[in-house]
């Protein structure tokens, strides 16, 4: 499967979890809009959820010789019904989010779970190296923080190093978030299903409106369309004007106005003509964003995704996951770590690893 192909599949995927529920009384894209720009003055909350692979199938014939179809079916094999469950606690000042992810790679026999405490601070991040089954580990680093200062990789390197600006990436996902509502028609792409109708939705969450964002097999053209013709234009012109936006994503003005070019262009080019085979090639069972909104805040998200693409008689599967339900909004919250003070530099680990990290 060529690159851009992935890259289209995975920019459907992140529009969804762009896109949120609305609260009692308005209309959906109006809502919306105002649910994240709610969701964006957050000073403090709670967020826990999950993410998984309910099915992954790559024939061996997509990969190409033999050696390394054999490793992408190893990789499918791990991947399918793999999860990642993940707790995390935020708070704007002083800045800092603790993030525990759960991992439980592969679905038979063969599983095993790693467990990773990270802590990220605007100047520094802390790490947990976890306990690897099979891979013996230094007693130094075992069990132990591995500390990166940004500032002083960022010295070494002579490039910038640093972790994004949480009130600037809120910011911009809400502006993206409106260019791409505005050019999206409210009927053709929203629904309000039952709370009995929502899939794993937590009992004890009580929402006030429950809204589904889908792109179906029925609007699945429409829907590419306005986002090569209309919303990736606009949003290329986002970026364009906004420094800070350019300097989050680490992009640069020639990529983008290349990019422009290209999508106005009235010619064939390789992008339009690799939407065409992208339509004709791809099934959408499934591509929705549930979500559920309390108060005028978001509580809770549930993204799902179940495509097939199928090449020369040969057909991919991919179904997943991703729910999160925030709590604690503008309360107090407690860091379950404190900031370790014996933690391992990250320079003497590569030491301890012979440099060949």
């Amino acid at each position: 499967m060529k690159v851009w192909k992935a890259g289209l599949v995975a920019l459907l995927a992140a529009i969804l979890t762009i896109v949120t529920a609305c609260s009692s009384g308005k209309p959906p894209k109006e809502a919306v809009v105002s649910a994240m720009s709610k969701m964006s003055e957050l000073k403090s909350y709670t967020v826990q959820g999950t993410f998984g692979f309910d099915d992954v199938v790559i024939p061996e014939g997509v990969a190409g010789d033999s050696a390394e179809a054999a490793g992408v079916t190893a990789v499918a094999n791990m991947l399918k019904g793999s999860t990642i469950s993940y707790k995390g606690t935020y708070q704007a000042d002083p800045m800092r989010t603790d993030m525990t992810l759960d991992f439980k790679m592969g679905g038979d026999g063969s599983s095993f779970n790693l467990s990773i405490p990270m802590i990220v601070t605007p100047e520094k991040v802390w790490i947990k190296v976890p306990a690897i089954p099979g891979v013996p580990l230094p007693e130094e680093i075992s069990g132990k923080f591995v500390e990166l200062d940004l500032k002083k990789l960022a010295e070494q390197s002579g490039q910038e190093v640093a972790m994004p600006d949480t009130a600037v990436t809120q910011k911009m996902g809400q502006d993206m978030a409106k260019i791409l509502l505005d050019n999206f028609d409210e009927k053709s792409y929203f629904s309000e299903p039952k709370a009995e109708e929502v899939k794993d939705l937590p009992a004890d969450l009580k929402p006030d409106q429950i809204v589904r964002f889908a792109i179906t097999q029925q609007n699945f053209d429409e829907a590419i369309t306005t986002i090569v013709d209309k919303v990736a234009p606009q949003i290329i012109d986002l970026l364009l004007t906004n420094e800070e936006y350019l300097k989050t994503l680490q992009l640069t003005k020639a990529d983008l106005e290349e990019a422009k070019k290209e999508l106005a262009s009235k010619e064939d080019s390789e992008i339009k003509k690799g939407i065409e085979e992208m339509k004709k090639s791809l099934k959408v069972n499934e591509l929705s964003l549930t979500g559920a909104i309390k108060d005028d805040y978001l509580t809770y998200q549930d993204v799902r995704a179940n495509l097939e693409m199928t090449e020369e008689a040969q057909t991919i599967k991919l179904g997943m996951h991703l729910l999160m339900t925030y709590d604690n909004l503008n309360k107090d919250v407690k860091f379950e770590n404190e900031i370790p003070k014996d933690a391992v530099p990250f320079e003497q680990l590569i030491e301890m690893f012979g440099g060949g990290l």
